[in-house]
């Protein structure tokens, strides 16, 4: 069984619980995933199957899109309402046009720091590992990008965010850098990943709905859709597999743009891998083994 597998998680249980589960399961070892939810978020999580998860990589860099809720006034030591409080401070009143104003400046490209619980590795050992034997580590700041940020709603001590973020983007430091800059402190309330790029949490299946997720596993390439895709004439199938450059005269079908890696066919319309596409040819990438070739 070697596939993509999209899951609705639910609250109360890790990423890594989620692979646990789908091992016994689907009774394989070799299952991840391509990005983490913390344990209180809900929402989408895709799992690479067997083989998938050598193609795992490619799904990772994808945007992801999040509904989230954030309360005001408290601050924990895991910035989610998990976590020990450790400051309550008051919310000053707040208007949407001041909160727009706020959420201005962090639309686009930012440094943001991690939570001092979270999956950052530090010399080799996860946050949230030091923070539970009492140290806390503050990371330096790294650039994301906050492609959209939109305000859905609001209560005295309640934002209501929709939000587009680029890989490596902590919402839970969002929450509190946004209620730094409104003169208070804040956390997530309520978090769910409602997509990563095309892939959408309502193709997703329910962890605990075990009969469906034994039968929506995804061909490998269709779990691999937000990529482009090329057809090889038979005299670019033998370089490619044989992991070669193939010259741009070998491709028979083309729809897809130049710099960009791409899902890679034989004419018969066999999946074959991921190459990258550039001027100068097809550069092969990730090859499927040669057993899995003609499944």
């Amino acid at each position: 069984m070697d596939g993509f597998l999209l899951i609705d998680k639910p609250k109360g249980i890790t990423s890594h619980g989620v692979v646990d589960r789908i091992r016994k399961l689907l009774g394989i070892r070799k299952v991840g995933h391509s990005g983490s939810l913390d344990p209180h978020a809900t929402g989408l999580l895709i799992l690479g199957i067997g083989k998938a998860t050598r193609f795992l990589p490619f799904l990772m860099d994808l945007p992801k899109t999040y509904l989230a809720t954030f309360r005001l006034g408290v601050l924990t030591d895991t910035l989610d309402l998990t976590g020990e409080v450790l400051v309550r401070k008051d919310v000053p009143p707040l208007t949407r046009e001041k909160v727009e104003q706020a959420l201005r400046k962090f639309r686009g490209e930012i440094d943001q720091a991690p939570p001092a619980f979270s999956a950052k590795k530090i010399q080799g050992k996860r946050l949230y590992e030091l923070a539970r034997e009492g140290v806390l580590v503050s990371p330096g700041k790294k650039r994301v990008t906050i492609y959209e940020l939109e305000l859905l709603d609001m209560e005295p001590e309640r934002l209501f965010l929709r939000t587009r973020v680029s890989k490596g983007t902590y919402i839970r430091s969002l929450a509190r850098d946004i209620a730094e800059a409104l003169g208070t402190v804040g956390v997530v309330e309520e978090l769910r990943r409602v997509a990563i790029g095309p892939y959408r949490v309502e193709e997703a299946t329910p962890l605990e709905d075990e009969e469906a997720l034994r039968e929506r596993v995804l061909p490998l390439d269709e779990g691999l859709r937000h990529l482009g895709r090329v057809v090889l004439k038979p005299r670019g199938v033998v370089r490619f597999v044989n992991g070669n450059r193939v010259s741009l005269h070998a491709l028979a079908q083309r729809g897809t743009t130049m710099f960009q890696h791409v899902r890679v066919y034989d004419p018969e319309g066999h999946f074959l891998g991921i190459g990258m596409l550039t001027w100068e040819g097809l550069y092969p990438e990730r090859l499927l083994p040669v057993e899995e070739r003609r499944r």
